[in-house]
């Protein structure tokens, strides 16, 4: 796992921009296409700003398949939804193909939205389990150590036959949710974990000290025994550890 730490959550952001354009424009050239799991959250809202604003001509944005690794289920256009804020600020601004927008109807409950979405995942290349592959998956970090909508304590995490599962009782509102699952992750090239803030540092000490039962690192752990590449990106005040 590689760790990269900036000064602040600006430079996480400048980061993660020039990352992402590099891992998506080498997909592209590879096979015509890239395939891009989104995330909530502030850091990763920070760098859809800078890609809108900086980068807009440096990928073919018509050829990039944009997914989403959790979603609330909470009306399409509510504020709470990740997929309403990232258009807002992102999917918007960028000439993106609409038949390569695979939203999520989390607003048919986690059931359904779960049932659903997983179809659409199949539709998508696979390896030989069955796994979709993605060219970069992003993910962000809570301050409980969860990623996606995988909290700690609920069995999700442990859920080893969905790609999609509904989410119930999050701690974190709203308690309705669908995310990915770590088999899902099992066919990922680059995986992006960003983590701004000294509100994560705790959770970030507990990893380095041996403590890996937080989804945030085994979600990073199934990526890299699978053979995916995994970067931690860090500002300082998170990165008061050593993973």
């Amino acid at each position: 796992m590689e760790r990269i730490i900036e000064q602040t959550g600006v430079e996480v952001a400048q980061t993660a921009a020039k990352l992402t354009v590099e891992i998506l424009t080498e997909a592209i050239a590879a096979k015509g296409e890239a395939v891009w799991v989104l995330a909530g959250g502030t850091a990763p809202t920070a760098t859809y700003q800078l890609l809108a604003a900086n980068y807009a001509d440096k990928v073919d944005w018509s050829k990039v398949k944009l997914l989403i690794g959790d979603e609330r289920c909470v009306p399409k256009d509510h504020a709470d939804a990740n997929w309403q804020q990232i258009n807002g600020v992102f999917i918007s601004k960028l000439p993106f193909a609409p038949k390569n927008l695979l939203r999520p109807t989390a607003e048919d409950g986690p059931e359904a939205a779960a049932k659903s979405y997983q179809a659409v995942l199949e539709t998508l290349p696979h390896n030989e389990a069955g796994v979709p592959q993605f060219d970069l998956v992003w993910v962000g970090m809570g301050e409980d150590g969860h990623t996606l909508s995988l909290f700690p304590g609920l069995p999700g995490i442990e859920n080893t036959e969905d790609l999609v599962i509904p989410v119930h009782d999050s701690p974190k509102p709203p308690p309705e949710r669908i995310s990915f699952t770590l088999r899902t992750l099992g066919a990922t090239a680059h995986y992006m974990i960003m983590a701004t803030g000294a509100g994560k540092a705790p959770v970030l000490q507990q990893i380095a000290a041996g403590n890996h039962t937080f989804p945030v690192y085994r979600a990073a752990e199934a990526v890299e025994n699978s053979g995916g590449s995994v970067a931690w990106l860090l500002d300082v005040a998170a990165a008061t550890s050593n993973i």
